[in-house]
């Protein structure tokens, strides 16, 4: 994935488009306050960072929508943003793919969010799922490596390039310099690609284990010592009633058949309790009178209901009868029906005769004459049943005090309730007990189960070693390292000639000297630190792209000379490093020397675009420079002037 166009829409929609070349090194030199910095805040907002980076000022003033077109193998994507006005960030994005695809010569109109632009960029890339647990006693959450992830690999600001302290892009934000530390062993390829399946197959096989430890636990705590714990079960059964025993025999298939015959106890069984009859049969009649009372509450309420609706009816007919009763003021049922009956005028629709209006008259008295007639049945019949449940009602009294009366008058029922529960708990244990010893072959089964979950837990756990995967990360790590000390010495930074790695836990670039290492923030001077950091993400990138890894296949870097190019003298100069000393012109020259050897080694799967005051006057950095931003800039004086 690489850059081949920066696009801006204008308010008035005008488009200004800054072209880059793929596999190349591209350089944009100019003076200061043309809108250089600004690009790579551009780029990383178009690829889904949550807030605009923009600053405010000209270009937040004139700009509707930014654009961007990328080229991944043989397709390109063209995504756009809305400029948020008076906001950190917008919602409304553009975006379109495919082999012909090119910026549009309008603004677009909105058809994703940034939401979906992050998602469908980390896939494209080739980020696969992953999952980076933090190690146990940390709090943090469980990250996710996206495409986001893999821009703070892709930029060096003009504060960051120069900085001793940091070497990551936005790595001083709030948590990013920790996921870059999470995050970066996946982008180099330290974790396998389907960590994360492992790790979810590895979770669900400790949780079957766990399962089924608990099961096999189960079945042999409460077979136990087969013949004992059977003989520790007639005993039981024996103190509750059961059973009697003259003596316990000590053969397990003995111990089995009296068991057996135990099980089908039940607790209505009449086990010599008197008045347990007579308070079963009560209690039967208490339920039946229970249900039948229920019945016809229910029928009661029915009926009302029905006759609610019946009284509605006849009032509703009553009214109808009223009102044809006024027909009477018509004195001739034979009168020309065509006429009205009271101006004599001639009707376009003829009115319905006076037989005609009293026969419905007729018919409504006959229905209210049969309402009214079945009304008092229905009141009877309501009466019974209320009768009838008045009556139900005080049979149910009447066996409540029956059976109180057996509980107060009999102690024994009571004792009955509770051996009964006693006597049930027995049951129940000889019932299991019984089942596991029918299971001998099941626990051989479990047994077996549980042993092959160990052992498939364990392979998996050795393909997560952790040892593996640090001592992985560290012979990437070493291989990176090998070319910063190389190319240290080709710039001839301060402590060149030893061994230069990154390093990750602290995410700076070390120098190790033999009394000591020096950390980058230990290093003086700002050549240094430029130095350093481009070979520390030189190299990075160069693993990067050599192993196929899911990073996108571009460099932004924003102003690399500002430590030997006098940026203050930049109108004097136009660019020229003639006047520089002859050290810092050699040191700048080194520079740009070494990022188009790696950028030429690479081609044309890696591209570096370069931000700077600079115009260096020879032929490789004359042949890479796409525009010059003086006298001009990245929004047109037009664009100003219409604003």
């Amino acid at each position: 994935m690489q850059i081949t166009e920066i696009v801006l829409y204008s308010k008035k929609g005008d488009k200004r488009t800054v072209p880059f070349n793929k596999g190349k090194v591209n350089i944009i030199t100019g003076g200061s306050g043309t809108g250089k910095s600004a690009l790579i805040d551009i780029v990383e907002y178009c690829m889904g960072r949550g807030t605009c980076g923009v600053p405010e000022g000209i270009i937040r003033e004139t700009v509707s929508w930014f654009g961007l077109l990328l080229e991944l193998n043989t397709e390109k994507i063209f995504i756009a943003r809305k400029n948020p006005v008076n906001q950190q960030t917008s919602g409304d994005v553009y975006i379109e793919v495919g082999e012909n695809v090119s910026s549009p010569t309008v603004p677009p109109n909105p058809n994703t969010n940034a939401e979906s632009l992050v998602e469908y960029l980390t896939q494209k890339v080739g980020i696969s799922p992953n999952l980076h647990q933090p190690p146990e006693g940390q709090t943090r959450d469980a990250l996710e490596a996206n495409i986001k992830h893999a821009l703070f690999l892709c930029f060096q600001q003009q504060d960051e390039i120069a900085s001793k302290r940091i070497l990551f892009h936005r790595s001083t934000d709030g948590f990013i310099n920790q996921s870059i530390k999470d995050t970066l062993p996946y982008f180099l390829g330290a974790i396998q690609e389907d960590r994360l399946v492992i790790e979810q197959k590895l979770t669900r096989l400790k949780r079957e284990l766990k399962k089924a430890k608990r099961k096999l636990n189960e079945v042999e705590n409460i077979k136990g010592d087969t013949a004992t714990k059977g003989t520790a079960l007639l005993a039981e059964a024996e103190q509750v009633g059961l059973i009697k025993m003259t003596e316990y025999p000590s053969e397990l298939d003995k111990i089995i058949e009296f068991l057996n015959g135990i099980v089908h106890w039940d607790s209505g069984d009449d086990l010599s309790i008197p008045g347990s009859d007579k308070l079963s049969e009560y209690q039967t009649n208490l339920r039946r009178l229970q249900n039948e009372y229920s019945e016809i509450t229910d029928q009661i309420n029915a009926a009302k209901t029905f006759q609610y609706d019946v009284n509605g009816y006849t009032n509703e007919v009553h009214h109808q009868e009223l009102r044809l009763e006024s027909i009477g003021l018509f004195s001739n049922s034979n009168s020309d029906h065509s006429k009205c009956p009271i101006c004599s005028s001639t009707l376009e629709t003829s009115i319905p005769t006076v037989n005609e209006i009293n026969n419905s008259l007729a018919k409504v008295k006959s229905n209210l004459e049969m309402t009214s007639i079945e009304r008092p049945r229905l009141i009877e019949y309501i009466n019974n049943l209320l009768e009838h449940r008045d009556q139900i009602y005080e049979n149910i009294n009447k066996l409540n005090q029956l059976i109180d009366g057996v509980y107060e008058e009999r102690k024994a029922a009571k004792e009955h309730r509770d051996i009964n529960v006693r006597r049930g708990k027995v049951v129940g244990r000889i019932s299991l007990w019984l089942e596991s010893v029918d299971k001998e072959d099941n626990i051989t089964q479990l047994q077996s189960r549980v042993e092959s979950l160990k052992a498939s837990v364990e392979e998996l756990e050795k393909e997560l070693d952790t040892d593996k995967k640090d001592e992985h990360l560290n012979s990437i790590l070493n291989r990176i390292g090998y070319k910063m000390t190389r190319w240290a010495e080709e710039l001839g930074l301060e402590h060149s000639g030893n061994p230069v790695r990154l390093n990750l836990k602290d995410t700076t670039v070390v120098v190790d000297r033999e009394d000591r290492p020096i950390p980058l923030y230990r290093m003086g001077s700002g050549e240094n630190w430029v130095g350093y950091h481009l070979i520390a993400h030189l190299a990075l990138h160069s693993y990067l792209t050599e192993h196929e890894r899911p990073v996108p296949r571009f460099l932004f870097l924003d102003q690399p000379t500002q430590v030997y190019y006098p940026r203050d003298k930049d109108t004097l100069l136009q660019g020229s490093i003639e006047n520089l000393k002859d050290d810092d012109r050699e040191a700048v020259n080194k520079m740009f020397d070494l990022i188009m050897d790696v950028v030429e080694t690479l081609d044309p799967k890696f591209q570096v675009i370069i931000t700077d005051h600079a115009d260096i006057a020879n032929d490789k950095f004359q042949n890479a420079v796409i525009e010059r931003w003086r006298g001009q800039a990245l929004i047109p004086d037009s664009w100003k002037e219409s604003n």
